[in-house]
Order: structure tokens, then sequence, then C-alpha cells
């Protein structure tokens, strides 16, 4: 190796990229030593000490990295293929065609055949598809069904390759327009023996002879775009009469759209692309059409055409902070289109890994050997609730359950537990390499962060294992870098002395609650809006309505002791400091602040 070559790869060493180009949505990519990096052409963000996420520029094909006065170039995944239709009847009819074979085959970007590609999915404006199968590497088949309705209508396909569980940019994409005519009877009236021909887009059908009664049928075939028929009447005498037929058909759906990811964690950052396709009244890819793309959460970019994608639009979504919807709907518009032009796609909003457990109790300090309300609950780092914690299996003392406390016969405090875990998954959406002593960790985690037992994957280094309970799987070091892969597309890079943030799925809250003798009522106040409010309960926790109170006050002055529901309450008119509210009856007291 010459010095020069020996230099740039000392140089490459000191920024660690993972196995593969870097993804449109962003990677992995460590710099040890604790070195700042910078790049040309991608977003950075530091994740944790020594490791960055970069994510190349739309449309860049490779970023620029330096970081310590060493430089690196490294090249981004090409961008999207596209999946190409053939369709065994192009323009179908309804009444005629029930069923219509479809094939689809995924290109990469240069045209090639993408033979690893995963099935696509699938959206129609009209009708269904369904029985996708594959039908060789990369290729696939599926049935079409028009829709029941009787009006001719315009079937806009739509179909999205994934390119991993939560990559917003697909593998590929392409779409199709199928005009789908309606074969109809037109009934009419005329004089016995007339004959009729009615012309539709150009197409003639009949003539037919009007029976005795003067009623005749015309079958005509009606293709999408036709709003009117002309109908020539010839009678036994041979006169000769032009009719324009309103044909009186509804507005179509002429919009066909696809979302990626369909669920994505609720945390501000993560996203969603949205492709969509409109078309002509006739059934024609329409690439000048004006869409307009709403959202219900979250933020959503305007739709607009994909550079060389004909008709195909896009627009990024970005998630929002927390999941108080459940889910995002997006809708799309086609105005030119008429009011049928719309459709919806749902995207769900995932909560995150347990956080926090908090808990709170009805009384506290609580009174030797007392049981007691109590609210607890998981939320995550966003302040969504996951579920309730629970004490220790078996417990007798401290948290019973999650609504309720047993304190102790003894002691100034107690000190208890909450635990939580999230139940195990089936869909791996994201994979992490973490090293540890000796060895790597890879760990499975759905969309909303619980653990996926039972998958298999397979390691850079050439193992494959699958992950226990906690979804997680190890291997042996052979190196300072490792990366890992699942069949979903779901991946990993992982360096040595560099670890990902953690996202633990299980989590134990330690609580120290301060303890009493018991009394025989407890006394609750607190300070609100200028009102000093109390409530006086028994030793079972019960409400004692018109107990009388003693109020002593120091720098504050207060109005007159009135009721106030189970308790009382009485205003405060000015200064500041302390009040006791104290039970004449047992003399106990709750003492608050007034500010």
């Amino acid at each position: 190796m010459t010095a020069s070559l020996l230099a740039l790869a000392l140089a490459a060493s000191d920024i660690l990229l993972p196995p593969w180009p870097l993804a449109p949505d962003g990677d992995l990519v460590a710099v040890p030593g604790g070195a700042i990096l910078q790049a040309r052409g991608a977003a950075i963000e530091a994740v944790a000490p020594g490791l960055w996420q970069v994510v190349p520029a739309p449309g860049a094909r490779a970023v620029v990295l330096r970081a310590g006065g060493r430089e690196v170039e490294a090249a981004v995944e090409p961008p999207p293929g596209t999946v190409a239709f053939t369709v065994a009847t192009p323009a179908p009819i309804k009444g005629q065609d029930e069923a219509v074979e479809i094939g689809l085959a995924v290109l990469r970007a240069d045209g090639s055949p993408d033979e690893a590609a995963p099935p696509p999915v699938l959206s129609v404006s009209a009708g269904r598809v369904r029985d996708l199968a594959p039908s060789g590497p990369g290729r696939f088949r599926a049935v079409f069904e028009p829709a029941s309705t009787l009006h001719p209508e315009v079937a806009v396909l739509l179909a999205l390759v994934p390119r991993c569980p939560l990559c917003a940019t697909p593998r590929a994409v392409g779409y199709a327009a199928l005009p789908v005519s309606a074969a109809v009877d037109l009934p009419g009236e005329s004089d016995p023996g007339t004959r009729t021909t009615v012309a539709v887009a150009g197409r003639r059908f009949g003539p037919v002879t009007a029976d005795a009664y003067g009623r005749f049928t015309v079958p005509v075939v009606i293709p999408p775009g036709a709003h009117q028929a002309d109908a020539t009447t010839v009678d036994a005498l041979g006169n000769r009469r032009e009719t324009r037929i309103d044909l009186r058909l509804p507005d179509i759906d002429r919009i066909a759209c696809a979302a990626w990811p369909p669920a994505v964690p609720a945390d501000g950052r993560s996203t969603a692309t949205v492709h969509c396709v409109a078309s002509t009244e006739a059934g024609l890819p329409s690439p000048d059409a004006r869409l307009e793309l709403t959202a219900s959460a979250g933020t959503a970019a305007p739709l607009a055409p994909v550079p060389g994608g004909g008709a195909l639009q896009r627009a990024l979504w970005r998630a929002p902070v927390g999941r108080r919807a459940g889910e995002a709907v997006l809708t799309a518009r086609y105005p030119a289109g008429g009011p049928s032009s719309l459709d919806v796609v749902r995207v769900a909003l995932a909560s995150g890994p347990p956080a926090e457990i908090v808990a709170r109790l009805a009384r506290e300090p609580v009174p030797l050997g007392a049981t007691i309300a109590a609210e607890t609950a998981v939320r995550d780092a966003r302040g969504d609730v996951l579920g309730a914690p629970a004490g220790p299996t078996g417990a007798t003392l401290g948290f019973v359950a999650p609504d309720r406390f047993v304190a102790a016969s003894s002691g100034p405090s107690q000190d208890a537990t909450l635990s939580f875990a999230l139940p195990p998954g089936r869909d791996a959406a994201t994979l992490a390499l973490r090293p540890v002593p000796g060895g790597w960790v890879a760990e499975a985690r759905t969309v909303d962060a619980r653990p996926v037992p039972g998958l298999r994957v397979a390691f850079g280094s050439g193992a494959e294992a699958t992950t226990d309970a906690r979804g997680e799987a190890r291997v042996a070091a052979t190196g300072p870098r490792e990366s890992v892969t699942a069949r979903s597309g779901a991946r990993a890079a992982g360096f040595a002395g560099a670890a990902p943030p953690s996202e633990p799925f299980e989590i134990t809250h330690a609580i120290r609650v301060g303890l009493r003798p018991p009394t025989p009522v407890d006394v609750f106040a607190f300070v609100e809006d200028g009102i000093l409010r109390w409530r006086i309960d028994d030793e079972r926790g019960r409400p004692v309505p018109a107990r009388r109170v003693v109020l002593r006050a120091e720098g504050v002055s207060l109005g007159p002791v009135e009721p106030d529901g189970d308790g009382g309450k009485a205003a405060v008119r000015g200064g500041h400091g302390l009040v006791a509210v104290v039970d004449a009856e047992s003399g106990v007291a709750a003492v608050v602040e007034v500010p």
C-alpha cells in the first residue's frame, strides 16, 4: 500500500460508516474521540457520544463528512425505482370483466429488475385489488375487481414498495390508470317499428326496433368521461330525428393515494411520505393536476410532482408530539375532479418506551396500617399513558394493586416499588446494535417500542441468531464494527465505543411514603383562585360534611366560612402567609401557604 493510500485509509477510519450506502432517511455514523462531525449535502444530529444521525439532502447521491481534520465521502442509496404495471384487460367493462389480472414488476432506478423487492402496498381509487402474490423475483400478480356500481369509473392504481418498516422514502413506486366502462341498457319509447341508434363517445350502438307498444332498449357501453349520448330514430316513413341524451352520471373519484409508514412514533420527528396520482375524466394520468393535502394531526407539506415521475405527486408528513388522536387522518383532494375526487389515508401514532411511573396517594403521610386509594400510571417521554404499573407479585404491603396502597403498621416511612413492562410484539420496526463486553447485542422493537421475540436476524460478520423474550440477540465480537439486518428491511450498524441511546421496554420506580400514627380524621386543604378550600375525611377516607373547623391565619385576611360540597371554603381577601385549618373536635390540622 502506498503512503497516500494508507493516509486515505486512516482518514476514513476516523469516520466510521455503516457497511452500506447511507439511507435517504438517515443512518448512524460514528466519530471516535469526541470530534465534531460536519457534513456537506446532509443534515446531521448528535444522538449519543461519538454517534451521529446523518440524513442526506433530497436527491443527494453522495455526502461529504468531516471530523477532526479528516474527510470521507459516503455514497447514498439510489433514488426510488418504479413499479411497472401490465393489465390483461386495459379497458375493462363492468358487467363483462368481473376480474382483471394485473402484473407488477419492481424495477430499480436504472431500469433493471429489483429481484429482492418485497411485496408492494396497493391502493386503488375505485373497485378493489385482491390476491396479491409473487410471480417471480421482483414480480407480482394481483386481481382487480371493478366496483359494483353501475356507472363508469376510473380505477387509479398506486403501488408502493417499502424500503424498510419506518422508511418514509420508498424502494419503488408506480401507478396505472384504468378506464372502466359500464355496460348498460338504455330504455326508451317511440312509435312502433321505429329504429333507434345511439352513439356514445364516438361509438354507435344499434339500431334496435321498437315493439308493438313502442318500447325499446339499446345496449350501450359508456366509458368514463362521457356525459351525453346522441340518439337517431327513423320511423317507418323514413322520417329521421336526432336527440341528445343527458346520461346523468355522478362524479367519480379520480385520485388514489398511499402513505408509508402506516404507523410512526408520535415523537414530533418521525415522517411518512404520501404519494398520490390523479387522472382525467377519460382515465388518463393527469401530470398537471393540482392536488391538496390536509392532516388532522402533525404537519403535511404540499403535494408536488415527483421529478421524472409523470403524474406521480408526493408530500412529506411529520408526526405530532403525543398520540392524543391515536392516528393522523391525511386527506388528499383533487378540486378540479369534483367533490368525489378525494382519498383518505391514515397513519397510526405510536407511543414510546416507558419513561416514568407516576403515583399519587389519597392521603400522605399515610396512617399506620391504613389502606388508601392510589392513582398510578406509566407514561412515555411525551406524556402518553402506556398503562398501569404493579407492585411486587403477592405483595400484602405497599402497592397491592395499581389503585390501592396498604401502609405498614410501624415506622416513620415505607419504601414501595412499582414496575411495568411492555408486552411483546410481533412486527419488528427497528433494530439497534450496541457493543457489550466481548460481543454485540441486537435489539428488535415494534413501532411502539415493544420487544420482538423470535425474530431471525443476520449479522454482518456472518452469524445468525433469533431474538429472545427480551427481543435481544447476541453475537461474539469479531472486530470494532458490526451490522445486523432483518428480512423486513430493518437494519442497524454498530461501532465499538459508541452505543445508541437505550430505549428500555420495562421500568421500575421506588417510592418512599411517609407514615404517621392514625387519627380519627384527616384534614385536606388547598388554595385555588383566591379561595381556601378544605375537606375532612374519617379514618376510612370517607368525607365528613358539615364538620366544624377553626381557621388560624398568620398575615392572611380571610372571609367567612361557607359550605363547599362535602367541605368548606373561605375567600382570601389579602395578605401572604400560612393558614391552619383545624378540625375543632380532634385538633387535627392541615397547613397551607397563601403566596
